[in-house]
């Protein structure tokens, strides 16, 4: 395929960066020459110098021949208008943009996004808001992803030292009346390993898990995990991140609070957030989370705009007693360096927009594209269609490659959690965990022949 990417900024480099991983033609248009050097150094990448709303810039990037535009400045004014000018030299093309502003996004936006000659619009604030929702739905959980619309849900649990399951072979887990369930997978360290017979719960593993929601709980608890509905939540953050995760949270009952230092901001996201309180104040400051009850606080969400002050705030929230804490982190390196040192749980925004925008590329009718553990691993649902490879044969015929596995078969409505015998149906939802680089091996199961 070939894809134009319009900015510079951390989406537009890693949405460049991921599509070239994939061998796609990309190209970059940027008006910054050092991001566009740079993007060239290190990236498979072309580059254009130029605006991203300019028909020429446009037409010397190759718009003529893309397949897909992905519209990813800071700007929406910007991403519109190369949608615009896409449509209009570029009609088969498919276009995406990044939007900002609410009024554009959902059902409830003032503007219709195919109006604005949109096939897709991506919000990392709105993306971000609904992981975090979903953890704070999903207690004890350090990471939680949802598919065929919230009835199978990927859970990843890190092993306390005081677990009762501590040192019994991980696979055990099914059997111990938790329901249908599959455990998919243990990360030690930078590894995802396959379940075995030899693999045994051990202290500072995180287990991933398949299921629908009622197992989970039942899972967790037999982990040792307390399963305490999230009733309150402290968001440190009035940006564009903080303001949608306060929408989201408000919206599932949590009762929110928004801590924000500049008198401006927090005047004007007042009006926004009818139902959480906003304070005007320095999360850095102990005295103040300590006055606003943080250490009775079932979760804290730290969405200030800098990944060290996310860190660090994270950690103080967590020192002072706040039963889950969530930092907000986009660089690979430093999303590990917090999961060590006590962040219980690590969002990154880019990461989450990635999602939709990745789907694009996908092969065959692709519903939904998840990633795990900065993107270790690649949850897909689709829609199995006739001809394709995984219809009509066990799952133990396909030959899948060694870290693949189909997590979940959906039939009807009905959660399938599959063995080796099971037999997917033509339109079946199916929900594949893969390393990405597996991909390539695995179209023959999406895609119908």
């Amino acid at each position: 395929m070939r894809i134009i990417v319009v900015g510079t900024g951390d989406l537009g480099f890693n949405v460049a960066k991921r599509f070239s991983e994939e061998h796609h033609d990309v190209v970059v248009v940027g008006s910054d020459d050092e991001a566009l050097h740079w993007a060239q150094e290190v990236l498979d990448v072309s580059a254009v110098r130029g605006h991203g709303s300019s028909p020429s810039v446009l037409v010397e990037a190759g718009v003529r021949s893309a397949d897909v535009i992905v519209a990813a400045t800071s700007s929406d004014e910007t991403n519109i208008v190369a949608c615009l000018i896409a449509e209009a030299i570029a009609p088969s093309a498919t276009r995406v943009a990044r939007l900002h502003d609410p009024a554009y996004l959902g059902s409830s936006g003032i503007i219709d996004q195919s109006s604005l000659s949109i096939d897709f619009v991506i919000s990392p604030e709105e993306e971000v808001a609904k992981a975090v929702g979903i953890l704070a739905s999903v207690p004890g959980a350090s990471d939680a992803l949802e598919f065929a619309g919230g009835r199978v849900m990927a859970v990843g649990v890190e092993i306390d030292a005081d677990c009762p399951l501590i040192g019994r072979p991980v696979i055990d887990l099914r059997h111990h009346d938790v329901g249908a369930l599959l455990v998919a997978g243990v990360y030690r360290g930078e590894l995802v390993q396959a379940p075995s017979a030899d693999i045994r719960f051990t202290a500072g593993d995180t287990v991933f898990l398949v299921g629908g929601r009622d197992a989970m709980r039942r899972a967790m608890t037999r982990l040792g995990k307390a399963w305490i509905r999230t009733r309150n939540a402290v968001i440190a953050g009035g940006g564009w991140e903080g303001v949608a995760i306060a929408r989201r949270l408000s919206a599932a009952g949590i009762h929110t609070k928004v801590i924000e230092r500049d008198p401006a901001v927090s005047d004007a996201i007042v009006h926004e957030l009818g139902d959480a309180l906003v304070l005007l104040g320095d999360a850095h400051d102990q005295s103040l989370l300590v006055d606003e009850g943080v250490q009775r606080a079932d979760l804290f969400v730290s969405a200030l705009g800098n990944e060290a002050d996310n860190i660090v705030v994270a950690l103080l929230a967590k020192r002072l007693g706040c039963r889950r804490v969530v930092g907000l982190v986009d660089t690979p390196g430093h999303a590990a360096f917090a999961s060590s040192v006590g962040v219980d749980s690590v969002v990154s925004p880019v990461g989450a927009a990635l999602n939709t925008i990745v789907q694009i590329s996908r092969p065959g009718r692709v519903v939904t594209v998840r990633t795990l553990r900065e993107n270790l691993v690649e949850g897909i649902e689709f829609v199995a269609a006739e001809g394709s490879g995984i219809v009509g044969l066990q799952l133990a015929l396909l030959h899948m490659p060694h870290g693949s596995l189909v997590g979940a078969v959906v039939r009807d409505g009905e959660v399938i959690i599959p063995d080796s015998s099971t037999i997917v149906a033509v339109d079946d939802r199916v929900i594949l965990f893969s390393r990405p680089a597996l991909l390539p091996r695995l179209r023959r199961l999406i895609v119908s022949e």
